[in-house]
């Protein structure tokens, strides 16, 4: 009997350690950005947004490659191109979509990237402020990525 409980106790065990065990990856992460700065991404018909835009693609299990769909950078001047690439599962990866250099207005587009430029300064700057005017647990959980653990900074 005790030879029974014992080894049902070394499978239990060997079971819940094998649960444990981290998954492989079946995914990959992608993040477009644009030169100039400020190009609209989409996939198909659909905005992903103003660059940068980060994508997570998942895998069909069958590869461990990752063909993404193809994706266009659209600028304010109605300049664009296409991408798409292939990436490994599990990696995390930027892409810099370039501007097309014989698309006409390239001034109107690097206006536009020097304000998306602004824009993203001015919320970093507020985002540093609003950190100055926590408490330093909740600066620290900011800066560590544990934001939220604390009821008082939520």
């Amino acid at each position: 009997m005790a030879y029974r409980l014992a080894l049902f106790g070394t499978t239990f065990t060997a079971v819940l350690l094998g649960a444990c065990a981290s998954a492989p990856p079946t995914s990959a992460l992608l993040t477009y950005k644009s030169v100039p700065d400020g190009a609209q991404i989409y996939e198909g018909d659909k905005s992903l947004g103003v660059v940068p835009v980060t994508r997570t693609y998942h895998s069909d299990g069958k590869s461990g490659n990752i063909t993404t769909p193809d994706v266009r950078a659209v600028w304010p001047s109605g300049a664009q191109t296409s991408f798409f690439t292939i990436v490994p599962v599990g990696s995390d990866r930027v892409a810099t979509l370039e501007r097309p250099a014989d698309a006409p207005g390239l001034q109107q587009d690097l206006e536009n990237a020097k304000q998306a430029a602004a824009a993203r300064e001015q919320e970093r700057q507020l985002q540093q402020g609003l950190i100055k005017q926590a408490s330093p647990r909740c600066r620290q959980e900011v800066l560590t990525g544990t934001q939220g653990l604390t009821d008082d900074c939520k």
